[in-house]
């Protein structure tokens, strides 16, 4: 009777270990592929609720907040691959590529949405642009010089 409790315990132990190492993995800033991550897993986790809860804020209907997040995906999908290696970016070709989508994305939004929605955008995106940049350590000015 007592192996089967220590039998237990070690595998609730061994459980318990191996999912902290599962939630540690995933506060790392490096993929699989060996790339750097603008945003971990936790933070679009977070990032996403949070940006549904903005989204509910517009007039938009289903078919509305559907082609909003379409274009959303469509933009970010973009800026989380200006890390890979395969573009050979410098942090500063990343900033400004990342600056351009943004810029991009926002065209298109103020095209899509009205008036009220497009303040809601702006407001909600422009935290995750600064979340980027704090994370990346980037300042709006620290590569216009070198341009």
């Amino acid at each position: 009777m007592n192996q089967i409790k220590y039998l237990l315990a070690a595998i609730a132990l061994v459980s318990t270990l191996q999912l902290s190492a599962q939630e540690t993995d995933s506060e790392f800033e490096i993929a699989p592929d060996g790339r750097e991550l603008l945003l971990t897993p936790k933070d679009k986790d977070f990032l996403q609720l949070w940006f549904y809860e903005q989204v509910l804020k517009m007039t938009l209907d289903s078919e509305g907040r559907d082609d909003y997040s379409s274009l959303l995906t469509y933009y970010t999908y973009r800026m989380g691959r200006i890390t890979l290696p395969k573009y050979g970016y410098t942090d500063a070709e990343q900033q400004q590529e990342f600056d351009r989508l943004v810029g991009e994305l926002n065209d298109e939004m103020e095209d899509f949405l009205n008036e009220e929605d497009y303040k809601v955008h702006m407001e909600s995106f422009g935290k995750i642009e600064e979340l980027v940049y704090k994370k990346k350590g980037w300042t709006k000015d620290q590569y216009k010089d070198k341009e």
